[in-house]
Protein backbone atom coordinates (compact mmCIF):
# COMPACT_ATOMS: atom_id res chain seq x y z
CA UNK A 1 0.00 0.00 0.00
CA UNK A 2 1.18 3.24 -1.19
CA UNK A 3 2.78 5.42 2.34
CA UNK A 4 0.16 8.05 2.38
CA UNK A 5 -2.87 6.10 1.36
CA UNK A 6 -1.44 3.55 4.75
CA UNK A 7 -1.21 7.11 6.38
CA UNK A 8 -4.78 8.59 5.64
CA UNK A 9 -5.89 5.74 6.72
CA UNK A 10 -3.99 5.53 10.31
CA UNK A 11 -5.45 9.08 10.28
CA UNK A 12 -9.14 8.04 10.12
CA UNK A 13 -8.71 4.91 12.03
CA UNK A 14 -8.23 7.32 14.72
CA UNK A 15 -10.61 9.88 14.18
CA UNK A 16 -13.37 7.37 13.46
CA UNK A 17 -13.43 5.15 16.49
CA UNK A 18 -13.71 2.13 14.35
CA UNK A 19 -11.14 -0.37 13.26
CA UNK A 20 -11.05 0.83 9.54
CA UNK A 21 -8.80 -1.05 6.82
CA UNK A 22 -8.02 -0.64 3.17
CA UNK A 23 -8.73 -2.99 0.17
CA UNK A 24 -7.71 -2.70 -3.88
CA UNK A 25 -10.63 -3.30 -5.27
CA UNK A 26 -11.46 -2.19 -8.98
CA UNK A 27 -8.34 -0.23 -9.55
CA UNK A 28 -9.06 1.87 -6.50
CA UNK A 29 -8.07 1.59 -2.37
CA UNK A 30 -11.47 1.43 -1.16
CA UNK A 31 -11.71 1.74 2.76
CA UNK A 32 -14.14 -0.61 4.84
CA UNK A 33 -15.11 -0.98 8.28
CA UNK A 34 -14.82 -4.10 9.83
CA UNK A 35 -17.22 -5.20 12.62
CA UNK A 36 -19.00 -7.95 13.76
CA UNK A 37 -22.48 -8.91 14.69
CA UNK A 38 -23.86 -11.89 17.13
CA UNK A 39 -26.13 -14.39 15.01
CA UNK A 40 -28.77 -16.12 17.12
CA UNK A 41 -29.49 -18.74 14.93
CA UNK A 42 -25.59 -19.71 14.47
CA UNK A 43 -24.82 -19.02 17.91
CA UNK A 44 -21.61 -16.82 16.64
CA UNK A 45 -20.46 -13.92 15.51
CA UNK A 46 -20.10 -13.14 11.24
CA UNK A 47 -17.81 -10.22 10.18
CA UNK A 48 -19.62 -7.59 8.63
CA UNK A 49 -17.67 -5.02 6.29
CA UNK A 50 -19.27 -1.68 5.30
CA UNK A 51 -17.73 0.25 2.55
CA UNK A 52 -16.69 3.99 3.34
CA UNK A 53 -15.17 5.80 1.13
CA UNK A 54 -12.23 5.53 -1.58
CA UNK A 55 -8.94 7.33 -1.90
CA UNK A 56 -6.94 8.97 -4.63
CA UNK A 57 -3.73 8.31 -5.96
CA UNK A 58 -2.72 11.42 -3.79
CA UNK A 59 -4.46 10.01 -0.48
CA UNK A 60 -7.41 12.13 -0.22
CA UNK A 61 -10.33 10.11 1.64
CA UNK A 62 -13.37 10.78 -0.81
CA UNK A 63 -16.53 9.42 1.59
CA UNK A 64 -19.25 7.47 0.23
CA UNK A 65 -22.87 8.61 0.72
CA UNK A 66 -24.36 6.53 3.22
CA UNK A 67 -27.61 8.65 5.06
CA UNK A 68 -26.41 7.23 8.62
CA UNK A 69 -24.70 9.26 11.50
CA UNK A 70 -20.96 7.16 11.03
CA UNK A 71 -21.27 8.91 7.47
CA UNK A 72 -21.70 12.45 8.81
CA UNK A 73 -18.74 11.53 11.20
CA UNK A 74 -16.38 10.61 8.19
CA UNK A 75 -18.12 14.18 6.12
CA UNK A 76 -16.76 15.91 9.44
CA UNK A 77 -13.09 14.24 8.84
CA UNK A 78 -13.55 15.30 5.03
CA UNK A 79 -14.82 18.94 6.03
CA UNK A 80 -11.10 19.42 8.68
CA UNK A 81 -9.81 18.29 5.65
CA UNK A 82 -10.86 21.26 3.68
CA UNK A 83 -10.17 23.75 6.10
CA UNK A 84 -6.79 22.29 6.37
CA UNK A 85 -6.39 23.08 2.73
CA UNK A 86 -7.78 26.05 2.38
CA UNK A 87 -6.23 27.71 6.16
CA UNK A 88 -5.61 31.38 5.95
CA UNK A 89 -2.40 33.02 7.18
CA UNK A 90 -2.88 34.28 10.82
CA UNK A 91 -2.25 38.09 9.17
CA UNK A 92 -5.54 37.67 7.28
CA UNK A 93 -7.76 37.03 10.53
CA UNK A 94 -8.31 40.84 10.45
CA UNK A 95 -11.83 41.53 9.34
CA UNK A 96 -11.04 44.29 6.72
CA UNK A 97 -7.98 41.57 5.39
CA UNK A 98 -9.92 38.77 5.16
CA UNK A 99 -12.99 40.20 3.81
CA UNK A 100 -10.52 41.32 0.94
CA UNK A 101 -9.07 37.77 0.61
CA UNK A 102 -12.09 35.92 0.49
CA UNK A 103 -13.32 37.91 -2.58
CA UNK A 104 -9.19 37.05 -3.89
CA UNK A 105 -10.01 33.35 -3.41
CA UNK A 106 -13.41 33.22 -4.40
CA UNK A 107 -12.19 34.50 -7.66
CA UNK A 108 -9.41 31.92 -7.58
CA UNK A 109 -11.60 29.12 -7.23
CA UNK A 110 -13.69 30.04 -9.68
CA UNK A 111 -11.14 30.02 -12.33
CA UNK A 112 -9.53 27.12 -11.04
CA UNK A 113 -13.57 25.40 -11.24
CA UNK A 114 -13.76 26.70 -14.71
CA UNK A 115 -10.13 25.65 -15.93
CA UNK A 116 -11.12 21.93 -14.30
CA UNK A 117 -14.30 22.23 -16.19
CA UNK A 118 -13.03 22.68 -19.45
CA UNK A 119 -10.02 20.04 -19.57
CA UNK A 120 -12.62 17.28 -19.18
CA UNK A 121 -15.16 18.64 -21.42
CA UNK A 122 -12.46 18.24 -23.66
CA UNK A 123 -10.99 15.49 -22.27
CA UNK A 124 -13.01 13.69 -19.31
CA UNK A 125 -10.01 11.20 -18.91
CA UNK A 126 -7.75 13.83 -17.34
CA UNK A 127 -5.98 12.67 -15.01
CA UNK A 128 -5.43 13.94 -11.49
CA UNK A 129 -1.63 15.11 -12.56
CA UNK A 130 -2.52 16.59 -15.71
CA UNK A 131 -5.14 18.94 -13.97
CA UNK A 132 -2.62 19.30 -11.73
CA UNK A 133 -0.52 20.80 -14.63
CA UNK A 134 -3.42 22.99 -16.03
CA UNK A 135 -4.74 24.71 -12.87
CA UNK A 136 -1.27 25.76 -11.49
CA UNK A 137 -2.30 24.09 -7.88
CA UNK A 138 -1.64 21.29 -5.31
CA UNK A 139 -3.19 17.44 -6.63
CA UNK A 140 -5.25 17.63 -2.87
CA UNK A 141 -6.71 20.57 -3.98
CA UNK A 142 -7.75 19.74 -7.57
CA UNK A 143 -9.07 16.77 -6.05
CA UNK A 144 -11.28 19.03 -3.61
CA UNK A 145 -12.54 21.02 -6.70
CA UNK A 146 -13.50 18.10 -8.63
CA UNK A 147 -15.45 16.09 -5.78
CA UNK A 148 -17.25 19.57 -5.27
CA UNK A 149 -18.35 20.13 -9.16
CA UNK A 150 -19.09 16.35 -9.31
CA UNK A 151 -21.51 17.00 -6.39
CA UNK A 152 -22.65 21.10 -7.62
CA UNK A 153 -23.24 19.78 -11.39
CA UNK A 154 -24.19 16.30 -10.96
CA UNK A 155 -21.91 15.50 -13.21
CA UNK A 156 -21.55 12.24 -15.59
CA UNK A 157 -19.23 10.83 -17.93
CA UNK A 158 -20.09 10.45 -21.61
CA UNK A 159 -18.38 9.64 -24.80
CA UNK A 160 -19.13 12.23 -27.97
CA UNK A 161 -19.82 9.85 -30.54
CA UNK A 162 -19.25 10.68 -34.40
CA UNK A 163 -22.50 8.56 -35.46
CA UNK A 164 -21.70 9.52 -39.16
CA UNK A 165 -19.21 7.32 -39.00
CA UNK A 166 -21.64 4.74 -38.68
CA UNK A 167 -23.36 5.82 -41.49
CA UNK A 168 -26.26 7.60 -39.31
CA UNK A 169 -27.54 10.95 -39.82
CA UNK A 170 -28.20 13.06 -37.28
CA UNK A 171 -32.44 14.50 -37.56
CA UNK A 172 -34.45 16.75 -36.04
CA UNK A 173 -38.26 17.54 -36.31
CA UNK A 174 -40.89 19.70 -35.39
CA UNK A 175 -44.60 19.01 -34.36
CA UNK A 176 -47.37 21.57 -34.27
CA UNK A 177 -50.69 20.16 -32.54
CA UNK A 178 -53.59 21.56 -34.52
CA UNK A 179 -56.57 21.14 -31.37
CA UNK A 180 -55.74 19.15 -28.56
CA UNK A 181 -53.26 16.98 -27.36
CA UNK A 182 -51.94 13.58 -26.14
CA UNK A 183 -51.17 13.09 -22.85
CA UNK A 184 -47.80 13.59 -21.74
CA UNK A 185 -46.83 10.27 -20.21
CA UNK A 186 -48.15 8.78 -23.66
CA UNK A 187 -45.96 10.52 -25.80
CA UNK A 188 -43.09 9.67 -23.12
CA UNK A 189 -43.49 6.29 -22.79
CA UNK A 190 -44.25 5.57 -26.92
CA UNK A 191 -41.17 7.40 -27.66
CA UNK A 192 -38.93 6.19 -25.05
CA UNK A 193 -39.51 2.84 -26.78
CA UNK A 194 -38.14 3.97 -30.09
CA UNK A 195 -34.02 3.48 -29.96
CA UNK A 196 -33.52 5.89 -32.86
CA UNK A 197 -35.07 8.40 -30.87
CA UNK A 198 -32.03 10.49 -28.91
CA UNK A 199 -34.21 13.60 -27.05
CA UNK A 200 -37.39 14.75 -26.64
CA UNK A 201 -39.19 17.74 -26.00
CA UNK A 202 -42.05 19.46 -24.89
CA UNK A 203 -42.17 23.30 -26.25
CA UNK A 204 -44.02 26.36 -26.39
CA UNK A 205 -44.21 28.79 -29.18
CA UNK A 206 -43.83 27.86 -32.78
CA UNK A 207 -43.95 24.16 -31.92
CA UNK A 208 -45.42 21.82 -29.62
CA UNK A 209 -42.89 19.03 -29.01
CA UNK A 210 -38.81 18.69 -30.87
CA UNK A 211 -37.46 15.30 -31.45
CA UNK A 212 -33.97 14.62 -32.29
CA UNK A 213 -33.33 10.85 -33.47
CA UNK A 214 -30.82 9.51 -35.60
CA UNK A 215 -31.12 7.13 -38.99
CA UNK A 216 -29.36 5.84 -41.64
CA UNK A 217 -31.62 7.27 -44.55
CA UNK A 218 -34.52 10.07 -44.81
CA UNK A 219 -37.26 7.16 -45.15
CA UNK A 220 -35.70 5.29 -42.13
CA UNK A 221 -36.41 8.72 -40.46
CA UNK A 222 -39.71 9.27 -41.88
CA UNK A 223 -40.62 5.35 -40.82
CA UNK A 224 -39.69 6.40 -37.04
CA UNK A 225 -41.87 9.57 -37.07
CA UNK A 226 -45.16 7.62 -39.14
CA UNK A 227 -44.56 4.64 -36.69
CA UNK A 228 -45.14 7.13 -33.14
CA UNK A 229 -47.85 9.50 -34.81
CA UNK A 230 -49.68 6.55 -35.90
CA UNK A 231 -49.47 4.92 -32.20
CA UNK A 232 -49.73 7.50 -30.11
CA UNK A 233 -51.41 10.25 -32.74
CA UNK A 234 -53.81 9.06 -34.99
CA UNK A 235 -56.58 10.37 -33.30
CA UNK A 236 -54.93 13.98 -33.39
CA UNK A 237 -53.75 16.24 -35.83
CA UNK A 238 -50.64 17.38 -35.86
CA UNK A 239 -47.67 18.98 -38.54
CA UNK A 240 -44.88 17.58 -38.54
CA UNK A 241 -41.65 19.65 -40.13
CA UNK A 242 -38.34 17.60 -40.37
CA UNK A 243 -34.86 18.20 -41.38
CA UNK A 244 -31.31 16.78 -41.09
CA UNK A 245 -29.10 18.38 -38.75
CA UNK A 246 -25.39 18.61 -38.80
CA UNK A 247 -23.99 19.42 -35.47
CA UNK A 248 -21.09 22.25 -35.24
CA UNK A 249 -19.39 21.04 -32.32
CA UNK A 250 -20.52 22.93 -30.09
CA UNK A 251 -22.30 20.72 -27.65
CA UNK A 252 -24.12 17.18 -28.89
CA UNK A 253 -26.62 14.91 -28.06
CA UNK A 254 -25.42 11.87 -25.78
CA UNK A 255 -26.61 8.61 -27.25
CA UNK A 256 -29.82 7.10 -25.23
CA UNK A 257 -28.35 3.74 -24.14
CA UNK A 258 -31.06 2.03 -26.47
CA UNK A 259 -29.37 3.09 -28.94
CA UNK A 260 -26.43 0.78 -28.76
CA UNK A 261 -29.43 -2.22 -29.60
CA UNK A 262 -29.31 -0.68 -32.52
CA UNK A 263 -25.33 -0.06 -32.85
CA UNK A 264 -24.80 -3.33 -32.73
CA UNK A 265 -25.88 -4.21 -36.00
CA UNK A 266 -22.98 -2.66 -36.71
CA UNK A 267 -20.44 -5.36 -35.44
CA UNK A 268 -18.81 -7.14 -37.99
CA UNK A 269 -18.78 -10.85 -38.25
CA UNK A 270 -16.03 -12.81 -40.96
CA UNK A 271 -17.11 -14.34 -43.32
CA UNK A 272 -15.58 -15.15 -46.60
CA UNK A 273 -17.26 -12.35 -48.58
CA UNK A 274 -16.33 -9.86 -45.65
CA UNK A 275 -12.90 -11.15 -44.37
CA UNK A 276 -12.10 -7.69 -42.97
CA UNK A 277 -14.59 -5.12 -41.51
CA UNK A 278 -16.18 -2.17 -43.67
CA UNK A 279 -15.14 1.42 -43.25
CA UNK A 280 -18.49 1.85 -40.99
CA UNK A 281 -18.13 -1.26 -39.10
CA UNK A 282 -16.78 -2.27 -35.77
CA UNK A 283 -15.53 -5.60 -34.28
CA UNK A 284 -16.92 -6.75 -31.06
CA UNK A 285 -14.13 -5.93 -28.55
CA UNK A 286 -14.82 -2.15 -30.00
CA UNK A 287 -18.46 -2.70 -29.55
CA UNK A 288 -18.27 -3.71 -25.81
CA UNK A 289 -15.61 -0.80 -25.27
CA UNK A 290 -18.09 1.61 -26.72
CA UNK A 291 -20.69 0.28 -24.58
CA UNK A 292 -18.98 0.23 -21.28
CA UNK A 293 -17.42 3.82 -21.65
CA UNK A 294 -21.14 5.24 -22.80
CA UNK A 295 -21.93 4.81 -19.43
CA UNK A 296 -18.99 5.89 -17.90
CA UNK A 297 -16.41 7.22 -20.10
CA UNK A 298 -13.74 8.01 -17.15
CA UNK A 299 -13.88 4.38 -15.93
CA UNK A 300 -10.21 2.93 -15.47
CA UNK A 301 -9.23 0.81 -18.13
CA UNK A 302 -8.58 -2.30 -15.83
CA UNK A 303 -12.00 -2.07 -14.23
CA UNK A 304 -13.71 -1.76 -18.32
CA UNK A 305 -11.37 -4.98 -19.48
CA UNK A 306 -12.82 -6.94 -16.07
CA UNK A 307 -16.35 -6.12 -17.34
CA UNK A 308 -16.20 -6.56 -21.30
CA UNK A 309 -13.62 -10.13 -20.21
CA UNK A 310 -10.78 -9.17 -22.17
CA UNK A 311 -7.01 -9.30 -21.16
CA UNK A 312 -5.67 -6.06 -19.06
CA UNK A 313 -4.25 -2.53 -21.03
CA UNK A 314 -6.83 -4.31 -24.27
CA UNK A 315 -9.93 -1.58 -23.41
CA UNK A 316 -7.41 1.40 -23.25
CA UNK A 317 -5.78 0.30 -26.95
CA UNK A 318 -9.26 -0.54 -28.32
CA UNK A 319 -10.29 3.43 -27.35
CA UNK A 320 -7.30 5.19 -28.56
CA UNK A 321 -8.00 2.76 -31.95
CA UNK A 322 -11.63 4.24 -32.01
CA UNK A 323 -10.85 7.70 -31.51
CA UNK A 324 -7.75 7.21 -34.73
CA UNK A 325 -10.84 5.91 -36.28
CA UNK A 326 -13.21 9.31 -35.47
CA UNK A 327 -15.86 7.20 -34.24
CA UNK A 328 -15.02 8.53 -30.92
CA UNK A 329 -14.86 12.23 -30.90
CA UNK A 330 -13.71 12.30 -27.20
CA UNK A 331 -14.56 11.27 -23.34
CA UNK A 332 -16.61 14.56 -21.91
CA UNK A 333 -18.49 15.40 -19.25
CA UNK A 334 -22.30 16.53 -19.09
CA UNK A 335 -23.75 18.71 -16.47
CA UNK A 336 -27.00 17.42 -15.51
CA UNK A 337 -28.37 19.81 -12.48
CA UNK A 338 -27.88 23.75 -13.38
CA UNK A 339 -29.34 26.51 -11.51
CA UNK A 340 -30.87 27.40 -14.91
CA UNK A 341 -34.58 28.32 -15.02
CA UNK A 342 -35.57 26.94 -18.28
CA UNK A 343 -34.34 26.13 -21.70
CA UNK A 344 -34.98 27.86 -24.89
CA UNK A 345 -34.30 26.82 -28.49
CA UNK A 346 -33.60 29.70 -30.94
CA UNK A 347 -34.09 28.41 -34.92
CA UNK A 348 -32.84 31.64 -37.01
CA UNK A 349 -34.62 30.97 -40.22
CA UNK A 350 -32.63 32.07 -43.18
CA UNK A 351 -34.51 34.41 -45.90
CA UNK A 352 -32.00 36.06 -47.59
CA UNK A 353 -28.71 34.00 -48.19
CA UNK A 354 -26.79 37.15 -49.28
CA UNK A 355 -27.32 39.08 -46.47
CA UNK A 356 -27.12 36.41 -43.84
CA UNK A 357 -23.50 35.49 -45.61
CA UNK A 358 -22.52 39.13 -44.65
CA UNK A 359 -23.13 38.84 -41.23
CA UNK A 360 -21.63 35.38 -40.37
CA UNK A 361 -18.72 36.27 -39.40
CA UNK A 362 -20.29 38.21 -36.16
CA UNK A 363 -22.75 35.54 -35.83
CA UNK A 364 -19.78 33.03 -35.42
CA UNK A 365 -18.25 35.16 -33.52
CA UNK A 366 -20.83 35.26 -30.57
CA UNK A 367 -21.52 31.31 -30.42
CA UNK A 368 -17.80 31.12 -29.04
CA UNK A 369 -17.74 34.38 -26.55
CA UNK A 370 -17.24 33.41 -23.12
CA UNK A 371 -19.69 34.15 -20.43
CA UNK A 372 -19.13 34.59 -17.03
CA UNK A 373 -21.15 31.25 -15.69
CA UNK A 374 -19.54 27.84 -15.29
CA UNK A 375 -21.18 26.34 -18.69
CA UNK A 376 -21.75 27.36 -22.36
CA UNK A 377 -24.26 29.55 -23.02
CA UNK A 378 -25.36 27.05 -25.87
CA UNK A 379 -26.17 23.49 -25.02
CA UNK A 380 -26.07 22.40 -29.26
CA UNK A 381 -25.87 24.21 -32.17
CA UNK A 382 -26.60 22.55 -35.60
CA UNK A 383 -27.50 23.59 -38.91
CA UNK A 384 -30.72 22.38 -40.29
CA UNK A 385 -32.26 22.95 -44.05
CA UNK A 386 -35.98 23.06 -42.56
CA UNK A 387 -37.05 25.40 -41.85
CA UNK A 388 -33.51 26.50 -43.49
CA UNK A 389 -31.09 28.07 -40.98
CA UNK A 390 -29.63 27.44 -37.46
CA UNK A 391 -30.98 25.42 -34.48
CA UNK A 392 -29.23 26.53 -30.85
CA UNK A 393 -30.52 25.60 -27.59
CA UNK A 394 -29.18 27.85 -24.55
CA UNK A 395 -29.90 27.92 -20.84
CA UNK A 396 -31.79 30.88 -19.45
CA UNK A 397 -30.45 31.85 -15.86
CA UNK A 398 -31.72 34.08 -13.08
CA UNK A 399 -32.37 37.35 -14.55
CA UNK A 400 -31.63 36.46 -18.05
CA UNK A 401 -34.27 36.94 -20.49
CA UNK A 402 -34.64 34.65 -23.82
CA UNK A 403 -35.35 38.15 -26.13
CA UNK A 404 -32.05 39.47 -25.04
CA UNK A 405 -30.30 36.17 -26.23
CA UNK A 406 -32.26 36.50 -29.55
CA UNK A 407 -30.51 39.76 -29.86
CA UNK A 408 -27.19 39.15 -29.16
CA UNK A 409 -27.39 36.52 -31.87
CA UNK A 410 -29.70 38.16 -34.68
CA UNK A 411 -27.88 41.64 -33.75
CA UNK A 412 -27.42 43.43 -36.83
CA UNK A 413 -27.62 40.22 -38.89
CA UNK A 414 -29.77 40.47 -41.84
CA UNK A 415 -31.03 38.16 -44.18
CA UNK A 416 -32.90 35.57 -41.22
CA UNK A 417 -35.80 35.87 -38.89
CA UNK A 418 -35.63 34.31 -35.64
CA UNK A 419 -37.86 32.21 -33.37
CA UNK A 420 -37.87 31.41 -29.50
CA UNK A 421 -39.41 28.63 -28.67
CA UNK A 422 -39.53 27.31 -24.50
CA UNK A 423 -38.46 24.07 -23.68
CA UNK A 424 -40.77 23.01 -20.71
CA UNK A 425 -39.91 19.58 -20.67
CA UNK A 426 -37.39 17.01 -21.68
CA UNK A 427 -39.72 13.89 -21.61
CA UNK A 428 -36.41 11.25 -23.45
CA UNK A 429 -32.73 11.29 -23.44
CA UNK A 430 -31.01 14.38 -22.23
CA UNK A 431 -28.89 17.32 -24.12
CA UNK A 432 -25.17 17.67 -23.44
CA UNK A 433 -23.78 20.93 -21.36
CA UNK A 434 -20.30 21.28 -20.28
CA UNK A 435 -17.39 24.06 -20.92
CA UNK A 436 -15.80 23.48 -24.06
CA UNK A 437 -12.36 25.24 -24.69
CA UNK A 438 -13.63 27.40 -27.64
CA UNK A 439 -9.92 27.72 -29.53
CA UNK A 440 -10.76 24.42 -30.73
CA UNK A 441 -13.95 24.68 -32.10
CA UNK A 442 -14.62 25.04 -36.07
CA UNK A 443 -15.98 28.26 -35.74
CA UNK A 444 -12.53 29.62 -34.55
CA UNK A 445 -11.21 27.54 -37.13
CA UNK A 446 -13.04 29.54 -39.93
CA UNK A 447 -12.67 33.15 -38.29
CA UNK A 448 -8.64 32.93 -38.18
CA UNK A 449 -8.29 31.02 -41.58
CA UNK A 450 -11.82 32.72 -43.97
CA UNK A 451 -11.53 35.88 -41.83
CA UNK A 452 -7.93 36.52 -41.29
CA UNK A 453 -8.40 36.87 -37.68
CA UNK A 454 -5.28 37.48 -35.77
CA UNK A 455 -4.97 34.12 -33.31
CA UNK A 456 -4.18 35.81 -30.17
CA UNK A 457 -6.47 39.26 -30.59
CA UNK A 458 -8.95 36.77 -31.47
CA UNK A 459 -8.10 34.70 -27.87
CA UNK A 460 -8.27 38.22 -25.69
CA UNK A 461 -12.10 38.94 -27.94
CA UNK A 462 -12.91 35.31 -26.84
CA UNK A 463 -12.19 35.59 -23.27
CA UNK A 464 -12.72 39.13 -22.91
CA UNK A 465 -16.95 39.06 -22.93
CA UNK A 466 -16.27 37.65 -19.66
Amino acid sequence: MPENIEKAVERIRKEYGHYVEAKMLRGRYRLFQATSVYNKEKGRSDKVTKYLGWFTDDGIFIPAEHRDERTKELKEIEKQEKERLSALPDSQNEPGMKKADEGIRKKETERHERDILRALSMDARKTIPELVKITGIKDTAVAYHLRNLERRYDIEYVLEIDIERFGYVDYVAFGKFVDKKPALNLMKGELESYPYVQAAMITKGEYDIVVLLVAESNSSARGTLYDFTRSVMSSYDIEWTMSPAYFSGLGFIPLRKEFFNVLKEKVWKRTRESPRPEHDQITEIEYNVLMAMNKNAAADFASIDREIGVDRGRSNYVYHRLINRGMIKRATINMRNLPSRFDTLFILNTINIDNWSKGRERFMLELIKENELQVDTYSFICDIMSPKGVLLMAHVFKDQNPGAIAERLIGDVGGARIYEIIVTDIIVGSVNSRLSDKIRTGQYEILVSRYNYDPEKLKETINGSR
